[in-house]
């Protein structure tokens, strides 16, 4: 409550009047509290009755991770109660994806690349040779004679004979680079149970080049011996190497691709996923490829 005073004004002069007196002060305000409301009361009044106001830009209301999503790996899914979800999809990307099929992948290509080269160029390939053994007279005994050059390496042998060629049961077992023995093999049916057997009926030594074998039967004057035979020589040994290579690499190679499918896919990268399933994908396919190529 403010009270405003008027000021006094009082005359005094000589005369029939009387004194009059003037008195001239500035009025003064009263300013009257209510009892009881002390200063921070009303600074609280004034507060609440204060409308209210936002400050801040508007990166602290949303986040600028979320300004810069790509729409189209955002996935919306409807929730428990109705409400729809918006769920983050991590985002494809290539490197991932070479990683995941790239490397189980070029673990089948590169050792598959040079098993081909070494095919071309005749590496592993078994090569024929004809001898004609003849029988000694009054007897059944054949010889020949054979020789193999060096790093070249026996690896079988059969006996044919008569016209048209019937396949005896005659084998070579080489037991050192360029000596084996010659095997017998046949169904004994003079027991009550009867079984097969193999005996060793000649021999092939390299040194004399001296071939020969005696079953005690008569084959007639001729039979042609075919030795099969295979050469070391040159880059065999590096190409052999990749051969057992290629065993360990093909039982690898499908195991890493699963674990890069299921990390990639548990871990949120889709494309270390995909990759590991076209990797997968792809050994079948590549198998026939490399099969019909090299045969």
């Amino acid at each position: 409550m403010i009270f405003n005073a008027k000021p006094l004004v009082t005359d005094m002069t000589d005369g029939d009047e009387g004194i009059k007196i003037e008195i001239n002060a500035p009025p003064k305000s009263i300013e009257i509290s209510p009892i009881g409301e002390s200063q921070p009361a009303i600074e609280s009044q004034q507060a609440v009755n204060q409308a209210p106001t936002l400050t801040g830009g508007i990166q602290q209301v949303v986040q600028q991770s979320i300004l810069n999503t790509d729409p189209g790996n955002v996935k919306f899914v409807m929730g428990p109660n109705g409400q729809l979800i918006a769920m983050h999809q991590p985002p494809f990307r290539w490197k991932d994806f070479l990683i995941g099929g790239g490397i189980p992948f070029t673990m089948i290509v590169v050792p598959l690349i040079f098993l081909m080269i070494g095919s071309s160029l005749g590496y592993g390939d078994y090569m024929f040779k004809d001898v004609t053994l003849t029988k000694d007279e009054n007897s059944t005994m054949y010889r020949g004679e054979f020789t193999l050059e060096e790093d070249h390496y026996m690896s079988g042998c059969d006996v044919r004979a008569g016209q048209p060629a019937t396949y005896l049961d005659i084998y070579c077992d080489r037991y050192d680079d360029y000596v084996a023995n010659v095997t017998h093999s046949y169904y004994n049916e003079n027991t009550s149970n009867p079984y097969w057997v193999e005996e060793v009926v000649g021999a092939w030594n390299n040194d004399n080049g001296t071939f020969y074998f005696d079953t005690g039967e008569d084959y007639g004057d001729e039979v042609q011996f075919r030795v099969e035979y295979y050469s070391e020589a040159g880059s065999y040994g590096f190409f052999m190497m990749i051969e057992e290579l290629m065993g360990v690499v093909c039982c690898l190679a499908p195991i890493l691709s699963i674990v890069f499918l299921i990390t990639g896919f548990s871990q949120g990268k889709p494309g270390m996923g995909w990759g590991g399933v076209s990797s997968l994908i792809a050994f079948p396919v590549l198998a026939i490829i490399s099969l019909g190529i090299m045969w």
